[in-house]
C-alpha cells in the first residue's frame, strides 16, 4: 500500500506516516533477527555450512530487513532534525533518498 503525501499534510502528519513506518520496519528486522539467532542456536557444531539452506536465507532476510531500517532511520532522521522532507514516497527502496 503506498500513501502519497500532498502539499496540503502537515510537517506533523508527514513524521507521523515516516514514524509509523519505521516503527513497521524495525518490528520487521527484530522478527527477522530473531528467527536468524534460532536457527543458529538450532545448527548442529560441526554441520556443513549449506549457502542455500534455510540458515544462509535467514541471514539475507535479516541482512535485507537492516538496510531497510537504517534506510528509513535516515529519512526520518532528515525529517525530524534537519526538516528536511522527503522527495516522494515509493514502494521499492527509493523513498526520499
Amino acid at each position: 500500500m503506498t500513501t502519497n503525501l500532498g502539499s496540503s499534510d502537515t510537517r506533523q502528519e508527514v513524521e507521523d506516516y515516516w514514524r509509523l513506518r519505521l516503527e513497521e520496519t524495525q518490528v520487521r528486522y527484530r522478527e527477522a533477527t530473531g528467527h536468524y539467532r534460532k536457527l543458529v542456536q538450532e545448527q548442529a557444531k560441526g554441520t556443513p555450512y549449506n549457502p542455500n539452506g534455510a540458515l544462509a536465507l535467514a541471514r539475507q532476510a535479516e541482512s535485507q530487513a537492516l538496510a531497510e531500517y537504517a534506510r528509513l532511520l535516515r529519512i526520518f532522521t532528515r525529517l525530524t532534525a534537519n526538516g528536511q522532507m522527503p522527495k516522494h514516497q515509493s514502494v521499492g527502496g527509493s523513498d526520499g533518498l
